[in-house]
């Protein structure tokens, strides 16, 4: 049987060969581009994930799901807002707590202090933008305004303004007001609080405050202690919340949100003495102010005797604080009480603004600048930025009435009062130092500023 020939194996030709060659090297440079392109937009996207993982609206979506429950995080088309009794949503800014209120589409975050920040009257005027808390808030074009805007450094690197209208509650329902505004700092709106379950809610501390909107007679909205919704008149004190919104792009340092670790800000090593807390001799000193180098000062608690807290009365007949009248608390504070101080020698003498704000001269908080006093110690105006929420039943400096009554906190769940000159009352005084003495500590109560 004759064996079978074997095929000749065929060679490429040199056109052929080279067709192979070029069209391997362009499937070899279509992988390359493909694959660089795809590690490219992947490292790209895990580094946007990781920038967006720090800042302050990427954590607490990191930290929360979306729920229809009751309590928790809800989605609606303006972003995201908590609603309910939920416990994660704490923020420490400025040496202060708040809440977050919600996240907007634009990943700015909404919050509202969780304390009052002051305790004062509506104002003459029941339109919030003419309102004692609109510009006692906020910057306007008044030199006297932003009372509270001030006690935040370089505001506007982290604030953006907040948008807000003036609501009517008809029935337990919202109807939304027709004109949007915004500031870089308001007050709650009735709005936020329905939507976040009111009184169910974490915004109901259980302490009066004030809300933006007004009732089907047009008069201003409250909170009670019990979290209810009231009418009130525009005479009537009651507490002052903060609302602001955080930019975008602001950072956590650490934090979870929860009360114990809540996100805290990262204010990229600015340093802020307002809420921080000085130690001059043996006694602790709350910073209320920080103006023009001038750190203005109030005791962290009652002045305190040999016998216990100190009771004293404003005056035997005036309301007028008069440190040349022996029977006004004014002389008690600037004899008797300045000379036992071991540190007088390191106080500055500031001015005390002492103007009436009554039905009589009307509400205007503005009115307070109409007469003021110098003196190296004194007491809060009524108008003065004010986290002492845990002490009560003291005196301001300034009047509330022209028959001999003068403000004082009546307790600390919201409410300003009035009381006869010739009652007696615990005494928190105030004092200011040079920012520059502060030489040691971190500012807080364990570890207070330290005057060398």
């Amino acid at each position: 049987m004759a064996k079978k020939k074997k095929k000749a194996k065929k060679s490429l030709n040199k056109k052929e060969f080279i067709f192979i060659l070029l069209s391997l090297i362009i499937v070899i440079c279509i992988g390359i581009y493909f694959g660089t392109r795809s590690f490219y937009y992947y490292s790209k996207q895990n580094t946007k994930l990781k920038k967006e993982s720090i800042t302050l609206a990427g954590n607490i979506l990191a930290n929360n799901k979306v729920t229809k429950e009751e309590t928790g995080l809800h989605q609606d088309k303006d972003g995201y807002y908590f609603k309910g009794k939920v416990e994660n949503n704490y923020v420490k800014f400025a040496n202060r707590y708040f809440r977050i209120i919600r996240i907007n589409n634009d990943n700015t975050t909404k919050l509202i202090s969780e304390d009052n920040a002051s305790i004062f009257m509506w104002g003459d005027d029941t339109a919030y933008k003419n309102s004692n808390l609109n510009i006692w808030l906020t910057k306007t074009e008044n030199e006297y305004s932003g009372i509270y805007y001030d006690t935040i450094p370089e505001t506007k690197q982290f604030l953006t303004r907040t948008k807000y209208s003036e609501d009517n509650l008809l029935d337990e329902k919202v109807k939304e007001g027709k004109k949007e505004y915004q500031d870089h700092i308001t007050t709650l709106t009735i709005n936020d609080y329905i939507k976040a379950s009111g009184k169910n809610s974490y915004l109901n501390n259980n302490k009066y405050f004030w809300l933006i909107g007004h009732d089907k007679e047009n008069m201003n909205l409250y909170v009670d202690e019990d979290g209810n919704v009231e009418s009130g008149a525009n005479y009537e004190s009651f507490g002052i919340r903060a609302v602001v919104t955080l930019k975008k792009d602001i950072k956590t340092i650490s934090g979870d949100g929860t009360i114990d670790n809540p996100y805290i800000i990262d204010q990229e090593g600015k340093t802020n003495y307002i809420d921080q807390y000085v130690k001059l001799g043996n006694d602790i000193w709350k910073v209320y102010q920080d103006k023009n180098d001038i750190l203005k000062l109030s005791l962290s608690g009652y002045i305190q005797d040999k016998t216990g807290e100190l009771l004293y009365n404003y005056s035997k007949t005036t309301s007028e604080f008069n440190p040349l009248d022996r029977y006004n608390v004014a002389y008690y504070l600037n004899k008797n009480y300045y000379s036992s101080l071991s540190y007088n020698t390191l106080l500055s003498e500031s001015t005390f603004y002492t103007g009436e704000v009554s039905n009589e001269t009307g509400l205007k908080y503005l009115n307070i600048y109409n007469n003021s006093i110098n003196n190296k110690v004194g007491l809060l105006n009524i108008f003065d930025y004010n986290t002492n929420t845990l002490l009560n039943d003291y005196y301001f400096i300034n009047t509330t009435s022209t028959v001999g009554s003068i403000a004082y906190v009546y307790n600390n769940l919201g409410l300003l009062e009035e009381e006869k000159v010739t009652e007696v009352k615990h005494v928190v005084p105030t004092i200011s130092i040079k920012r520059n003495l502060i030489k040691s500590g971190d500012g807080t109560i364990e570890n207070p500023y330290v005057v060398e």
